[in-house]
């Protein structure tokens, strides 16, 4: 037991070396575009405005070992769990407008996760009607998560005061971390999405050598182990599932 999960915090301390470059290419790529007025998203008053926040399982730019700027390790585009999504959003209302973006940036930063706030800015809107946050699995250093994630979301809902916020729990195991997360959604008074039964459960990986597409149809195979244990379809279509049961 104790070997099973050295070598999870192994990998998962591997996979967030991995990310930390793309990470900080983020952070300065965000900060930019606020600078120039560029971010300019497509949230309107008669529409329904959708925001999800998350890290790779949400979206994640394409890399030599990743070929679809969707969330990892979906099949294709439309199978993440954001585009289901949006795809739930449509049959309820007559006109969605929906972003997503990976700010993993928050999760990485151990001293002090609140200087990251300002990477959210440019995507947040008081037009906004559903944010769903789904930050967690790259945070290796937890002591002061839960106070964190509060001021995470009190700093969303400040942008955001008409928005129905959701907090996803983890897909990846890792000390006490979700239940962290989980007070924090209690005490900020919003609602939390369990991965309960999914969680840390390969049924739910994709899985080495599975066959994805890129955007164009081409084939590719998996074959990176960071990739390997993000929730191929199955595991999007239940994170989905479960936000479904939540916005009911």
């Amino acid at each position: 037991m104790l070997y099973k999960v050295y070598n999870h915090e192994q990998r998962q301390n591997q996979d967030i070396a991995t990310l930390r470059e793309q990470v900080s290419k983020l952070g300065a790529q965000v900060e930019l575009l606020d600078k120039q007025g560029k971010v300019k998203l497509s949230f309107a008053d008669d529409s329904f405005n959708y925001l999800c926040i998350g890290n790779s399982i949400s979206k994640h730019p394409i890399t030599d070992f990743w070929w679809n700027e969707n969330g990892m390790a979906a099949s294709t585009l439309g199978k993440d769990y954001y585009h289901r999504v949006v795809d739930y959003l449509k049959q309820k209302h007559k006109k969605v407008n929906s972003e997503v973006v990976n700010l993993s940036v928050w999760e990485v930063q151990s001293h002090d996760r609140g200087e990251t706030l300002d990477f959210f800015k440019p995507y947040l809107s008081d037009k906004l009607d559903l944010v769903t946050i789904q930050l967690g699995e790259n945070a290796s250093n937890i002591d002061t998560f839960r106070q964190d994630y509060i001021e995470l979301i009190n700093y969303v809902k400040k942008s955001c005061p008409k928005a129905k916020i959701l907090i996803v729990g983890d897909f990846w195991e890792y000390k006490d971390r979700d239940a962290k997360k989980k007070a924090a959604a209690k005490s900020c008074n919003v609602e939390y999405v369990s991965l309960e039964g999914i969680k840390d459960n390969q049924e739910y990986f994709v899985g080495m050598g599975t066959v994805v597409f890129d955007k164009d149809g081409k084939e590719h195979i998996i074959d990176h182990d960071g990739v390997a244990r993000h929730p191929g379809d199955k595991g999007m279509k239940v994170i989905a599932s479960r936000i479904f049961e939540t916005l009911k």
